[in-house]
């Protein structure tokens, strides 16, 4: 029965975390230059559909992917190796948890208020306010270096989670 838990905690544990770094992926790689190369009067509309919904499965998938994580960490029977770090196992899921908690906390404080604001602000741009319209492209270039650095954190992320998978 303990092999079942696993297999299933772990199955979750790595399916959420492929879904929500790939999403950062697909977002920053291909759905933001997409939507950039769209005309600012339709851009609007569908941004306002999918960002939302967008950052509610992305910040879902990294909750679950860190509370997985943790379960994980409990039914491997290997959590003794956190307290002494005395493995390249327990440094590289200690650091990989660290940095999934810091994606998780930008993704909250900053990412979603930043979309929030952008979401107000379209509307106001589009009917030609230049303040609006100033503040919106500074979110835009402000969500795009966040964006990267996300990438760089979920990339660092699945490096050290394969390199605690082959210790």
């Amino acid at each position: 029965m303990e092999d079942v838990v696993r297999l299933i905690v772990g199955y979750l544990h790595v399916t959420a975390g492929l879904l929500w770094i790939g999403g950062g992926f697909y977002t920053i790689l291909v759905q933001s230059p997409a939507l950039a190369a769209v005309p600012p009067q339709a851009r609007g509309p569908v941004l306002a559909q999918v960002a939302p919904r967008q950052l509610f499965y992305l910040l879902r998938l990294g909750e679950l992917t860190i509370v997985t994580g943790v379960l994980r960490i409990l039914v491997s029977g290997r959590g003794r190796e956190l307290e002494d770090l005395s493995s390249r196992w327990a440094l590289a899921i200690l650091v990989g948890a660290l940095l999934a908690v810091v994606l998780l906390v930008i993704g909250h404080a900053v990412l979603k208020p930043a979309v929030t604001r952008l979401l107000t602000l379209g509307p106001k741009a589009a009917q030609g306010d230049g303040s609006a319209a100033t503040e919106a492209g500074a979110i835009v270039k402000r969500l795009t270096t966040i964006g990267y650095v996300q990438l760089a954190l979920g990339f660092t992320i699945v490096f050290g989670m394969v390199l605690a998978r082959l210790s």
